[in-house]
């Protein structure tokens, strides 16, 4: 019995050591913000607890929807960088990935490294 339970518990850690950072992305009128999910921040500073970065949001202000819509996929590890003070590609090689979602729905509308589309034979 007490196998099972401490095999679950390696599979559970092991499972959390290579899910994706999460970071929220809601878009308003005249901006988006970027929000750190404070599972993900606690999940970096256990990683790297030498690294001390306080921001948990990020406001990027847009003349137009247009405008942002034309940026987006240009600066998502900028934004992982700013808000973790982890270079993405060190990201992604501890955690699998960064996901970038809504907040509300939690659909992933962005990712680092971006998914491969499936090849067709």
């Amino acid at each position: 019995m007490r196998t099972s339970v401490a095999r679950r518990t390696q599979e559970t850690a092991a499972q959390a050591a290579v899910s994706p950072i999460v970071v929220y992305v809601a878009t308003c009128l005249d901006g988006t913000s970027f929000a750190l999910d404070e599972a993900s921040q606690l999940r970096v500073r256990e990683k790297f607890p030498s690294v001390h970065v306080t921001t948990r949001r990020i406001f990027i202000s847009h003349d137009t929807r247009e405008a942002f819509n034309e940026s987006v996929g240009r600066f998502e590890d900028q934004i992982a960088v700013l808000l973790t003070g982890i270079q993405a590609n060190e990201l992604v090689k501890v955690f699998g990935a960064i996901s970038f979602r809504d907040p509300q729905s939690e659909k992933e509308l962005g990712r680092l490294p971006a998914k491969r589309a499936a090849r067709r034979a």
